[in-house]
């Protein structure tokens, strides 16, 4: 297998143990082919992905960056060209009012909204994970939470209740939770788009 310019990308995998919010963002900045499941002995599988898709940074080996490649048709800890890396850049003081709106993964939804409360901001989600079957597990989130800088923390009474950290990196959320926020597989970790406002009629 080769990959654009003749270069082929390592032959290590690329993996990580779970979001982190302090990772750093990017986008695709032209059409590119993303590499996963690589191995020593084995070939890697190519990705498609579009200008705008984004990945999560891990690490950089060389001229490739090792990240969570999130595309249209699905996502996977790969290899990237760092040359085709467009940093997403994060305020590190974002208003409150930033943080406002709904924010999307799939078919799983965040609604960030100012608070009654002087400098919180009021959450409410849910997340679903659909197996065979009609087979669906469900959670959410609601509540309130006080952001430091472009990140926040979310808890349900205690840290061994459900918890989400939260990170706002230009018109994305970055997310991780401790795997307790709801049924079987279902998460709230990930990258989520801003939703895009519809226009007046």
């Amino acid at each position: 297998m080769s990959s654009a310019g003749g270069q082929q990308p390592p032959g290590s995998a690329c993996d990580f143990d779970s979001f982190d919010v302090n990772s750093k963002l990017a986008e695709i900045s032209k059409p590119s082919t993303g590499y996963y499941a690589c191995a020593a002995g084995s070939k890697c599988l190519p990705m498609a992905l579009k200008r705008g898709d984004t990945v999560v940074i891990a690490r950089s080996e060389g001229d490739w960056t090792c990240g969570y490649l999130t595309a249209r048709t699905g996502a996977a800890q790969g290899w990237i060209r760092s040359q085709d890396l467009r940093a997403v850049p994060a305020d590190p003081n974002p208003p409150l009012t930033a943080w406002a709106g709904t924010w999307l993964q799939d078919k799983n939804r965040i609604t960030i909204e100012a608070s009654k409360a002087s400098g919180k901001l009021a959450l409410d989600g849910e997340a679903y994970w659909r197996g065979g079957r009609d087979n669906v597990h469900e959670g959410s989130i609601s509540g309130e939470v006080t952001p430091a800088g472009n990140h926040a923390h979310y808890e349900e009474g205690s840290a061994e209740s459900c918890t989400v950290d939260l990170a706002l990196i230009g018109d994305y959320l970055l997310a991780n939770d401790n795997n307790k926020c709801g049924g079987l597989n279902v998460r709230f970790w990930g990258v989520w788009r801003r939703a895009r406002a519809r226009p007046a009629k």
